[in-house]
């Protein structure tokens, strides 16, 4: 009865495993015969005089990393394109028989970006000029970075009821010493730097002279770089420029016309029109195009086929936290677990570390480095710096042997500070009392309800003394300078790419795809090697979570009203607190929130 029942169940154990194994067969087959009559239908493909299609309102970012809740939501948003994926479409098109032109399309919405992103794309655009294809555009309105690209175009198409911004820079800052000590809350200051102005917005009410000396002076000097560059054309003068920015500021679209601007005020068809006679599609209804994302992902399959040298590309994107930061913000510790894994990839024979960072955690800021270092024992490691690699940013670019950096990259602010808040004042006021039994006098030094002691403050200062003392050091011995000889471009003080290599602060002028080349050359790959970046993008899960977590999201290109842009612009300067609000931290971060308009 026993060997019965043993059989019996065998029996039904062997059905239902085979059961589970057919319908699992079955189910896997349909899920791949649907998948390939999918991916068929739906594929794209590039077709012969085909339009290359860019649309501006894009949101562009540095890294290819974790997506915003909006898109793992399926919520409606902007295209996503990352800076390389824009920069590799355009110059794999002017390559491409298939492409016949490129439609920069500005119908929904402008471009916003830093200038270091804005001069890699124009780089590429030349690239796809200089090959002797047509550029086309077309904007409702034009601001100063739609025409910083637009410029470059053969036909620049404005609506007739659209406009062109040309008013100079400027950068806005928002500063709450009164409304701190209206509420009670205190701050107290260490720092090292005589240009550290992180702090600033926190104990006074406008800039310092330190702060708005390099304001100027860097705002001036990328005022300068913009107009020579969208003057490259006899027309156009930066004294003419200068000009309209002075006395007009915002031009109608007939002043553009008139000035010289643009050349032509029309609508969408009759851009339409015009393409098709540059792509000799003139007698067909419609113009073959294909949009960046697609072009690059179509491309990048026929290119990386039975390639294993690769080369890494490490993005350093947001601000620099302690842990495993959250959407947005760099974690020295999930850094340093892709460096390893950086490290331990035989396939991967160099690195680039790209760097869009204002700095953040001293402490999470030398892991990462660190960690680099360590790598480019084995690898070879270059840097290459995006709209900013400041302060922390910087840090960690000392690990790389060559520096690249754009002529409008903001980079330097070599400079350490803490900010201490208090609580003492305002808990005070709403009754709340705080009292302490400590072992020894400076048992409660991080206690937040209470102002810090002429002893404790000295404490912090050594410790930020020490670290600037370190980081002196650490850029001194990477770009072979004495420290007093960094100490006298430091102080925090901030500076753009072109005047930043005339010091000795970066090697080369160039982007991303400058420092790849470089590196393809160095490890002697002659363009046999693929490309991977990192971190990967972790699934919707993680993110979901990590969002609900408490990150921070930013409002993207969408259209804002004047009170909602004033809203998140406040939002992004609280986040300063948000970072640095930590007992004991020291921190290595731009002295203002540079936003530059």
């Amino acid at each position: 009865m026993k060997k019965f029942l043993q059989q019996t169940f065998a029996s039904f154990i062997g059905s239902l495993a085979g059961l589970f194994f057919f319908f699992a067969l079955s189910a896997g087959g349909l899920f791949f015969f649907f998948m390939a009559v999918l991916m068929n239908s739906n594929t794209p493909q590039v077709d012969n005089q085909s339009v290359l299609v860019f649309n501006l309102n894009s949101q562009i970012t540095d890294s290819t990393g974790d997506r915003p809740l909006t898109v793992v939501l399926g919520e409606e948003s902007p295209d996503i394109l990352s800076l390389r994926q824009i920069t590799t479409a355009i110059s794999r098109a002017a390559e491409d028989e298939r492409i016949t032109a490129l439609f920069l399309d500005g119908s929904r919405g402008n471009i916003n970006t830093g200038y270091g992103s804005l001069t890699e794309i124009r780089t590429a655009l030349e690239k796809f000029k200089n090959s002797g294809k047509k550029i086309i555009s077309y904007n409702v309105s034009l601001g100063e970075k739609d025409y910083f690209l637009t410029s470059l175009a053969d036909e620049i198409y404005l609506n007739p009821l659209g406009t062109v911004e040309m008013n100079g820079l400027s950068s806005a800052q928002l500063f709450f010493a009164d409304a701190l000590e209206k509420y009670g809350i205190g701050v107290q200051v260490i720092r090292v730097g005589q240009y550290k102005s992180a702090v600033e917005p926190f104990t006074r009410n406008d800039f310092s002279p330190e702060s708005q000396l390099q304001t100027e002076e860097l705002l001036t000097n990328l005022w300068d770089i913009y107009t020579d560059k969208i003057t490259e054309s006899p027309v156009l003068t930066p004294s003419s420029i200068n000009n309209i920015a002075d006395n007009i500021g915002l031009l109608k679209a007939e002043e553009a016309q008139e000035l010289e601007l643009v050349d032509t005020l029309g609508y969408p068809d009759e851009v339409k029109d015009n393409l098709k006679i540059i792509s000799n599609n003139e007698n067909s209804d419609s113009v073959p195009t294909i949009d960046i994302g697609e072009y690059v992902a179509i491309t990048n399959r026929k290119n990386t086929q039975n390639v294993k040298e690769t080369i890494a590309i490490l993005h350093i994107d947001g601000n620099i936290v302690d842990g495993m930061g959250r959407v947005g913000e760099v974690g020295g510790d999930r850094m340093a677990q892709e460096i390893e894994k950086i490290r331990e990839d035989d396939n991967i024979k160099g690195v680039v570390v790209r760097i869009n960072s204002p700095g953040g955690s001293a402490i999470a800021s030398e892991r990462i480095a660190r960690e680099l270092e360590l790598t480019a024992q084995e690898k070879s490691i270059v840097i290459s710096m995006g709209d900013v690699a400041a302060s922390g940013g910087y840090w960690i670019a000392t690990a790389g042997e060559k520096i690249f950096a754009n002529e409008s990259t903001i980079t330097g602010s070599i400079g350490v500070f803490g900010l201490l808040f208090n609580l003492e004042d305002i808990a005070d006021n709403i009754g709340i009392n705080a009292d302490v039994i400590k072992t020894n006098e400076l048992a409660d030094i991080s206690n937040t309800f209470k102002t810090k002691t002429e002893q404790e403050i000295n404490i912090y200062q050594s410790n930020v003394d020490q670290i600037y003392t370190l980081f002196l050091e650490k850029v001194a011995q990477s770009r072979s300078l004495s420290t007093s000889e960094v100490d006298e471009i430091a102080q925090g003080r901030v500076w753009l790419g072109s005047i930043a290599q005339e010091i000795g602060l970066v090697d080369e002028i160039g982007g991303l795809d400058s420092a790849i080349e470089y590196l393809n050359t160095v490890l002697e790959l002659n363009e046999q090697y693929k490309i991977q970046e990192f971190p990967q993008r972790r699934n919707w899960e993680s993110e979901l979570l990590t969002a609900l977590g408490g990150a921070n999201f930013k409002a993207s290109n969408l259209d804002k009203v004047a009170l909602t842009n004033t809203i998140w612009n406040l939002n992004s300067e609280l986040e300063l607190v948000d970072i640095i609000n930590k007992p004991n931290r020291i921190y290595t971060i731009l002295p203002f929130k540079m936003n530059i308009k």
